[in-house]
Parts: C-alpha cells; structure tokens; sequence
C-alpha cells in the first residue's frame, strides 16, 4: 500500500473492531512480513526503510496474538491452495533477507511464544559471503556523512557513469541491480571495505544458524541469488534466480518444501513466468509470496503479504488499514491482482 493511501486511510481504520473486518472481508488467514528488527542500530538498513523497533515487535505480536491464531505454515498452505479460510482468523510470519539478527532476536521471542515463521535466504549471502547491493549504498551513505571529505569525488564518479541526482546520497539510492558494480568502485574511492563490514558485522545467517533454526521448527525458503527487482531482469534470468535459489535452499538445508519469496515486490512479473513455475511437470517452487498486502490472488499458489515496516505506526493500526483498504478497492472490484 502506498503511504499516502495510507495516510488517508489510517485514521479510519479503528471504526470497527478486527474481528468485524475480517468477517465482512472474508479474509481470515493473513500473512505478515518482516525484515529485521531493530534491536542495535542497523547502518546497512538504516538508510532505505524504518525498521520495527524491539517495543512496536514485540506490540505487533501482542496484538496478532489476541486477534488470530497463530497457524503452522504446512496447514496454512493448505488451506490457501483449497482456496479456503480457517476456522479462526489465523496469520503466519516471515522474514525476508535471511539477516542474523533473526537467530539472536526475533527467533528467542517467537520460540518463547510459540509462532512459526518462515525465513527467506538469498543463497548468494548465506554465510556473509557478499552484500545486497541496496545494503551497499545504506552503508556508503552513512560512510559518507560521516566522512564527507571524499563526497566531491563520488559525485564526480557518478556524473561520469551518467548519475546526476541532488546529492550523492540521492545517486547512491538510486543505484539498480543492472548497475551495482558502480557501489563497489565508489567504495574503493571512499576507501570503504564491504568485506569488513561482512566479516566484523557478519549481518546474515550462517549455516550452523539455518541448521539449528531449521532443528527448532523454522521453515525455509529461497529470495532469489543476489536479490535483484525482477520487472528489471528477464525471464530467462528470473527463472535462473527462481530455480537456483530455491533447489539450493532446499537441499542444503533438507527443507520439505519449495519456497520462494520474491525480492522487493512482484508487481511487474509477466504471468509467463507465473506458468513457468507452477508447471504441473516441473514446478520451479511449491509456493511463491508477494509482498502487495491484502489481495485477492488468481493464483492459488502465490500468496501476498502484508509489509509490517517502512511506516511508523503501529502493527494493529497497519493490518487493520489494509483490511479497510482491501474493502475499499472491493467497491470498484479492484482488490485483486491481474497479470
């Protein structure tokens, strides 16, 4: 949801209770996402959205806990392929990016109050072994603010690779997938080092983490290799990155099904690769998952979720305006996805 829809319809979402939406929506299983929270101050995020603090985590679980059912990922599978909808008003967590930050944190506080999740790894950083490029720019833009002497040189680098935005903080941002080659140069000119931070920071899981969380009752599921917006790469190359990722995930970690969250959003995605995944004969991933929030889907095996960070409020103010803005759009017959 955009944040000025947001805006608009936020402070009309407590009109009526949780439970009166999801009646009249019909929508009782939702799935929520997030990527870390916060819990130490995050420099490679901090710069490209606002992460949940450990109170609004811990709050937005309070508050999904009280309104529905915490459900375990197999049985909420299910039901969402039949095309079903619980008993009781159920939700299932994710995390995208596969960050450390989940085994230290988030990973005691569900385990303490019985919720399962879902983790989604780009297999090309497990083990700390590279950086996502938009993690890249977050950290040179704190480098740069805080060594600013080295800013006149990047904005010369940039201007003679055509990048010329208002400031270098603005260029850095809007470095894509298709040129992410210019964020490892600049840091060279800045006398930045990704692997240090890599090695010091160590930001994603481990495989001894994956393992152990695994052994606990985490599911995994794939996030692409490197993480790349996939309206901005072709077929070809989305079905690599579906298909590698998410055969890697799964035998490596011995993981009983196929899963794949698409990284940064799937708006854009042709329905040729929606029929190249789901092909009876050799299906790239058992579910995939959006991030649109509450939609209706024409596809029974792909699920959108509902974004729980980059706004500042709370998560039961969050949930029940998507619930008030999936029936808004239902007026106009706009609340679900065609491709």
């Amino acid at each position: 949801m955009k944040k000025s829809v947001f805006n608009t319809l936020s402070p009309f979402s407590n009109v009526l209770t949780s439970s009166i939406y999801q009646n009249i929506s019909g929508k009782k299983l939702i799935f929520p996402f997030y990527h870390s929270v916060a819990f130490e101050p995050l420099l490679h995020i901090e710069s490209l959205y606002k992460t949940r603090t450990p109170k609004e985590f811990k709050s937005d679980l309070d508050y999904l806990s009280k309104q529905f059912n915490s459900i375990e990922p197999q049985k909420a599978f299910q039901i969402y392929k039949d095309k079903q909808q619980p008993q009781k008003p159920s939700f299932l967590l994710s995390f995208d990016d596969g960050l450390s930050g989940f085994y230290h944190h988030e990973a005691p506080l569900l385990l303490e109050k019985g919720i399962p999740a879902l983790i989604f790894l780009n297999t090309a950083f497990i083990d700390n072994k590279d950086l996502f490029y938009r993690y890249k720019a977050s950290l040179l833009i704190n480098h740069l603010k805080e060594n600013p002497e080295t800013i006149r040189l990047i904005n010369v680098f940039f201007a003679d690779n055509g990048i010329v935005k208002k400031d270098v903080f603005e260029a850095l941002l809007s470095i894509k997938y298709t040129n992410k080659d210019l964020l490892d140069k600049a840091a060279k000119i800045c006398d930045y080092s990704f692997k240090e931070f890599l090695e010091t920071k160590k930001p994603y899981l481990s495989t001894e983490h994956i393992n152990e969380l695994s052994k606990k009752g985490f599911l995994f599921g794939a996030h692409s290799i490197d993480h790349p917006k996939y309206s901005e790469i072709s077929i070809d190359e989305q079905i690599k990155q579906t298909q590698i990722s998410v055969e890697t995930v799964k035998n490596k970690f011995n993981q009983p099904l196929s899963l794949f969250a698409f990284p940064f959003t799937d708006s854009g995605v042709s329905i040729n690769f929606f029929d190249e995944c789901f092909n009876e004969n050799r299906p790239l991933a058992d579910f995939t998952f959006g991030g649109a929030g509450l939609k209706n889907e024409q596809y029974n095996r792909h699920i959108q979720r509902i974004p729980m960070e980059g706004i500042g409020v709370s998560g039961k103010n969050i949930i029940k305006t998507e619930y008030l803005y999936f029936l808004a759009k239902s007026v106009f017959g706009k609340n679900s996805i065609k491709r």
